[in-house]
């Protein structure tokens, strides 16, 4: 579980665009976060709506970005058999709660891609009580017993609506390809 709330503090560090700026911890050595493989990933096809660009950063090889929205795609192996997606995400939500200043959960819900079932959690939060910005994300969680998917989608609360539908697009997306020989 501390490995999931450090990844998800990176996650939230990065879709946010927070960053540090000159402190006295400077001079402190640099803490190393794992972070979870980001795609592209071999077993995992999702469609992304058009006018999304194809993007990186230092903690993702590859993303997608339209104005204010991001579309990250990631893996989890390290509790691996995974057997319920809504496990995983009644685990993340309560992580979500513990990095972030207010969090409203919007909604709860679960469909289908192909056959396997994605969790998905919908959510308001902001991440500093002297920020009034707020975020709204829809993220969605799908395994295959070995790994878990995370298919996070966010926007500022305010062009939410605008990009909702496109975010539930690419939630009832994914499609888990197996590798020969897999």
């Amino acid at each position: 579980m501390k490995r999931l709330l450090l990844i998800m503090a990176a996650m939230a560090l990065c879709l946010t665009g927070c960053s540090t700026s000159g402190t006295e911890s400077d001079s402190a050595p640099a803490e190393t976060v794992a972070v979870y493989q980001a795609l592209p990933l071999p077993d995992l096809y999702i469609e992304v709506p058009d006018g999304y660009q194809t993007t990186s950063s230092e903690f993702y090889e590859e993303y997608y970005v339209k104005d204010d929205a991001s579309i990250i795609v990631t893996e989890d192996t390290s509790g691996a058999p995974y057997t319920s997606s809504k496990d995983y995400s009644i685990t993340a939500l309560s992580q979500y709660r513990s990095m972030t200043h207010s969090l409203e959960l919007i909604g709860d819900d679960q469909v289908m891609a192909g056959s396997y079932g994605v969790a998905i959690l919908e959510f308001r939060y902001t991440l500093d009580e002297k920020d009034e910005k707020w975020f709204t994300s829809m993220v969605g969680y799908m395994t295959d017993g070995n790994s878990m998917f995370i298919l996070t989608c966010k926007s500022n609360s305010e062009t939410y609506d605008s990009h909702r539908e496109e975010f539930l697009s690419v939630l009832r997306s994914p499609a888990i390809i197996k590798t020969p020989g897999a």
